[in-house]
């Protein structure tokens, strides 16, 4: 198997600092799957395991992979906390997904295939392992004419200020002028309702050493073009346009 040394770098520090907070990420999951009970689910790119936690109610196995050794130290002690036993929790590149983890009635991938390198092989890969009649839960960056200056800004970030001082300057930085911009807009503070912090919400965005950024619609006929029915299901997540996932729903022709 083929790792992808930086990424599993990166979340091998990240996660582990930054467990969401469960309820809210229970909360948004159970509002997004409509399938009231599937019997496997693949929770592809697991990271801190709450994922595969809400899952572990709704399946009846549920298979967690992630690239981050680190983090699958964390998912393993998220699930023995919550005492799921139906949870399989293996250390897997979703660039090369074993070709045996097949089958899957529900796939869950969140924020998690583009940043990938190669974000079409974890999508191919998504695809080849759903059973006929599964469904695939998709989130993926949204590109807006923005994109290229937050790619800039990453590259910036990871080019100058990647150092523990530095990047954590730059996340104060932007932590403060989030809540700058959103007290002058009469807004509440932009943050993501599970995430821990601004801080961990601003190194999550700007740190990753890739990030690609799509549209719905180039995604739904990449799903059409490989047998599955789909669908944009959530569009613009995140508060800030510029910055903002989107979800697609595929569900796998029979047959």
């Amino acid at each position: 198997m083929t790792i992808d040394v930086a990424t599993k770098e990166f979340y091998d520090q990240y996660w582990p600092r930054f467990v969401p907070i469960y309820e809210e990420t229970k909360k948004y999951m159970l509002r997004t799957i409509t399938e009231p009970h599937v019997g496997r689910a693949l929770d592809a790119g697991c990271g801190h395991g709450l994922c595969s936690i809400v899952l572990s109610e709704l399946a009846d196995q549920v298979t967690g992979v992630d690239i981050s050794t680190d983090s699958l130290d964390t998912a393993r002690q998220q699930v023995a906390m919550a005492g799921r036993s139906n949870i399989t929790l293996l250390h897997q590149d979703l660039q090369s997904l074993d070709p045996a983890l097949k089958d899957f009635d529900l796939v869950w991938c969140w924020g998690v295939a583009m940043m990938a390198p190669d974000p079409m092989k974890v999508m191919h890969n998504l695809m080849r392992a759903t059973a006929p009649g599964g469904t695939v839960y998709l989130g993926l960056y949204l590109r807006t004419w923005l994109s290229p200056v937050h790619q800039l800004v990453r590259h910036t970030c990871r080019t100058f200020m990647n150092g523990p001082r530095r990047k954590k300057l730059v996340c104060d930085f932007f932590a403060g002028l989030t809540r700058v911009v959103c007290r002058l807009r009469g807004e509440e503070i932009n943050r993501r309702p599970d995430n821990v912090s601004i801080q961990a919400q601003v190194e999550d965005w700007y740190y990753p050493p890739y990030k690609t950024f799509y549209t719905p619609d180039e995604i739904i006929d990449l799903f059409r073009r490989n047998g599955f029915q789909a669908e944009c299901i959530q569009d613009r997540l995140g508060r800030m346009k510029s910055a903002t996932i989107f979800v697609v729903r595929a569900v796998k022709t029979a047959g």
